[in-house]
């Protein structure tokens, strides 16, 4: 994850705000904190799907390193190749 949590419940509220005032959604007083912690629940989430797969890249690029380095195989080239590989099969939104 890029981002620290606090900063992921700064961008929420920031986020929640804008909508509101622009009147994109209308929410109640009243749910508007639990909108927030939904709204933020689900940023983490998506961030840390992305962190496991960042994690799986690695561990795919770890199992072929000897293979890579023999034939010249540029490190970060390969894991943004695998990843973008892995988003599409997995119809992953990132």
């Amino acid at each position: 994850m890029r981002l620290k949590r606090e900063q992921v419940g700064y961008l929420t509220s920031k986020i929640m705000t804008d909508l509101l005032d622009e009147k994109y959604v209308k929410i109640k007083k009243s749910d508007i904190e639990m909108v927030n912690f939904m709204v933020e629940d689900f940023v983490l989430e998506q961030l840390l799907i992305e962190d496991k797969l960042n994690e799986e890249v690695r561990n795919i690029l770890e199992q072929h390193r000897t293979e890579m380095y023999q034939e010249g195989v540029n490190y970060q080239e390969m894991f943004k190749m695998i990843k973008r590989r892995l988003i599409e099969e997995r119809n992953l939104v990132i």
